[in-house]
């Protein structure tokens, strides 16, 4: 009854009393009560010379447009390379556009992002390309063996950071000079990670040919690209990653990456225990191994710490506990960091899915819900869908 007069604001009550009962209330968007606004970010918008130039040249600026929107469709996904994918897409032809003379040239500024520094494209500077040259562009960007799709996103500020990031060439790509695959070490890491893995597979299949392994035979490109993203989120001073995976390559990626004993594991697999036999338990299955290590990638000076959370049969139900988990490690982290921290600063959920269940368990939906919910969002998660086939 007090509460309700105090928050009424009731005149019956004492003015010590109101006051005592109103800074005990803890509000829906109170931060000191799990609640963190979002860092406000918008992209710089087109200055005038920009919008002159695109209104000038809109026949290109339809055609850059229509390549952004349509080339993840004519991408060399395919790694047997067994469709003709360019044909395919007839929105990347720059003559439906009326653009015809290879050899003209255009003023792209303020239609292609040239310049890393987007300071640097807003002034009254014309960049001269010909329509050759634009097209080499685009395609060696949008045509190549990954697929970008961000143009149906429904916030500007996103279309123009993603195209921006990708065109001005502040990615590394295999083609260019700068690019990380050109990197001998990195590609030696590539191979050992990929050897390793398959070496392993064989080897169960040899010695334990009835064990229901969930072997990563198929999908072994999985650990490269979770070591490139560990890589990259230690740079950014991200200290925690907590990963939720299905049972496929679970194995592979507890020997291979996260340094779990292969003893241990052998050990595992003809019958014993991850638990100590003085505490007399038999443990959980195979393919609910569990690991817990730290990392250390070159150039950073602080280990990364890796929590692979343990996952029931049903396979996607880890999700949400990695969600949760990882909300409640960031958000203690938040007491003790400066104001600018932010949910997904320090600590980054990784979840795998099979291809299937991405798109057939409702639970990954019912997951992605939770985005940017208040209460419940964890900075953001990165998803890795994995096909074996």
């Amino acid at each position: 009854m007090l509460y309700k007069r105090a928050v009424r604001g009731s005149n019956l009550l004492k003015t010590s009393w109101r006051i005592s009962i109103s800074r005990g209330l803890r509000q829906y968007h109170d931060e000191s009560f799990g609640f963190r606004k979002r860092p406000s970010f918008a992209f710089p918008d087109y200055d005038d010379a920009q919008l002159e130039n695109r209104n000038r040249n809109a026949a290109l600026l339809r055609y850059v447009d229509n390549v952004r929107t349509h080339a993840h469709r004519a991408a060399r996904i395919d790694p047997l390379d067994l469709i003709d994918r360019d044909s395919e897409v007839l929105a990347l032809d720059p003559t439906r556009y009326g653009l015809t003379d290879g050899q003209e040239k255009y003023n792209v500024n303020g239609i292609i992002w040239t310049n890393p520094r987007v300071e640097s494209q807003r002034d009254d500077t014309e960049e001269w390309w010909t329509l050759d040259q634009i097209t080499r562009h685009l395609k060696s960007i949008y045509v190549g063996n990954i697929a970008f799709e961000y143009m149906h996103s429904p916030s500007k500020t996103e279309r123009l950071w993603f195209s921006h990031l990708l065109e001005s060439k502040t990615l590394p790509y295999p083609n260019s000079s700068s690019a990380n695959e050109d990197d001998r070490e990195l590609k030696k890491r590539i191979h050992g990670l990929l050897t390793r893995s398959e070496v392993f597979d064989n080897f169960l299949q040899l010695k334990f040919p009835n064990l229901k392994r969930y072997a990563l035979e198929g999908g072994e490109s999985m650990l490269p690209a979770l070591d490139s993203l560990f890589g990259a989120a230690s740079r950014s001073a991200i200290s925690h990653i907590i990963v939720a995976m299905p049972h496929r390559g679970r194995l592979n990626f507890l020997t291979d990456l996260l340094d779990h004993s292969p003893t241990a594991l052998f050990h595992k697999i003809r019958g014993g225990s991850e638990f100590p036999e003085s505490l007399g338990v038999e443990g959980d299955v195979l393919s609910h191994l569990v690991s817990s290590t730290h990392l250390r990638y070159p150039g950073v000076r602080d280990l990364l710490k890796i929590s692979l959370l343990p996952n029931p049969s049903h396979l996607e139900a880890i999700n949400a506990v990695a969600l949760g988990k990882t909300r409640a490690k960031q958000y203690s982290l938040l007491k003790t960091s400066p104001d600018t921290c932010q949910l997904g600063d320090k600590v980054m959920c990784v979840q795998l899915h099979g291809d299937a269940s991405f798109s057939g368990q409702g639970v990954v939906m019912e997951s992605l819900g939770l985005s940017n919910l208040p209460h419940f969002t964890s900075g953001g998660t990165v998803h890795l869908v994995v096909d074996n086939k």
